[in-house]
Parts: C-alpha cells; structure tokens; sequence
C-alpha cells in the first residue's frame, strides 16, 4: 500500500531506506557479500519499493563484485568514487585544532554543514547521518571544539579496519585546518584501537577532499568504488 511515510527495513541481505526529503528515492546497502544475495529477493524488494511510489533507487558505494550482481538485476552506474587507505602503522600527526565528541544537541548543526558542504545527491538526511553511523560495529562522531560545530567526522571501526565514513566542513570555514585536524584525531582514535589501516572513498571530481587526504598519506586504490541506480521502468 502506498504510503507518505519514510519506509525503512533490513532483510534478504540488504537495508533499505526511503528519501524523507525525496520520497521517489530509495537507498540500499548490500548487508551480505554478493555471493549471498538472491536476485529474486532483490527483484523482489524493488518491486515493492516501485509499489510504494519510488521511481529511483541507488546503493550505497559498492566495489566491483557487488557491482556485477547488481549490475545483472538491471542497476547502472550512476557515480563512480576513489578510494584510498592509509597505512596506521606509520605515524600519524596530531590535530591542530581542538574536537570534541559531538553531542545529540548537535545534530541538527551537522547536517547543516552537511547540506552546505555537499552537492545534493550527497547530502544527509536525519536516517543517512544515522545509518552512517551505525554502519561499523564501533563508531563516534567528532567535532570542533568551538561553538556551533562547523565541521564534523564520522569514524568506524569493523574489527582492525579503519573506516572514515564522513568528512564535511562548512564552506565558510575550509581552508582553516579543521578537515585536517578531523582527519587526524580520526586516524589517532583507530590507531589506539589497534586498526591496521583505514579506508576513505571520495568523488573522483573532488581535487579539495583528495589533496587533503593524500597529504595524509591515503594512497589510491587500483579498484575504486561505484553507486549504482535502479530506475522503474514507465
């Protein structure tokens, strides 16, 4: 039955989510490793999506094996990203820049930056700042020190791998050594941890992100990673 409200559901090896700004919109992260997808369980989920009113949807960055599954079901390339990993066993610089944990009371000025930071497919919602979160069996969120946040960090931990989920810094305050300072208490909370390395995907067009993480000492990886849309046939 159609609804107005965000769907939201977690089976058959994938999470999916509607858009709460775009409701024609759907977003799914495989869940399972490729080999463990069924493709009518799929079929299956998209078609109650479309039944629902959703005219797109689009997975999350994926690498090449998900891909070929997804890509078999009728799903394009929509975006293709790089990615990068930076060894935690070299040194890692200290912050220049106070953070501090972010608090609840800070979400709404997170996603602000988000917003102002990121071209609008990309931008988060309240259930995609959550998801991404929670995406990693461990996580935190970080800030800068000063009052109201102007940038944030989403860093994750899945055993000894290091993930940077999200970076952004309000544009009126880039180039001041915040995404810097985020980056690096990032890689310091993971070494402690004992990760051996962490991983980081950014658009390929983005020169800003890609400098400041190379002069991090994240190097690219041959086998980048890709978002793949699925469109309801008229």
């Amino acid at each position: 039955v159609p609804t107005d409200q965000p769907l939201h559901w977690d089976s058959s090896g994938v999470r999916i989510r509607t858009s709460s700004r775009r409701g024609s919109e759907a977003y799914l992260r495989p869940t399972r490793s490729s080999k463990k997808l069924r493709s009518d369980e799929i079929r299956a989920a998209l078609e109650v999506l479309a039944l629902n009113g959703v005219k797109s949807v689009f997975t999350s960055a994926i690498g090449q094996p998900e891909q070929s599954f997804f890509m078999s079901l009728g799903f394009e390339v929509h975006e293709e990203l790089l990615l990068l990993s930076n060894d935690l066993s070299m040194h890692v610089p200290k912050p220049g820049r106070a953070t501090r944990r972010a608090l609840r009371s800070d979400r709404a000025h997170i996603l602000d930056i988000d917003t102002s930071a990121f071209p609008r497919f990309w931008q988060f919602d309240t259930a995609g700042l959550s998801e991404a979160i929670k995406a990693t069996p461990s996580s935190r969120v970080r800030v800068n020190a000063d009052l109201p946040p102007q940038g944030f960090a989403i860093t994750g931990r899945a055993g000894r791998q290091g993930f940077l989920q999200r970076l952004a810094v309000h544009p009126t305050h880039q180039g001041g050594g915040l995404g810097r300072s985020l980056v690096a208490d990032a890689l310091s909370w993971l070494q402690k941890r004992r990760a051996t390395d962490v991983l980081v995907n950014t658009q390929l067009g983005n020169l800003t992100a890609l400098g400041l993480y190379e002069s991090m000492g994240f190097t690219r990886q041959s086998k980048g990673l890709a978002v793949l849309r699925w469109d309801v046939s008229e």
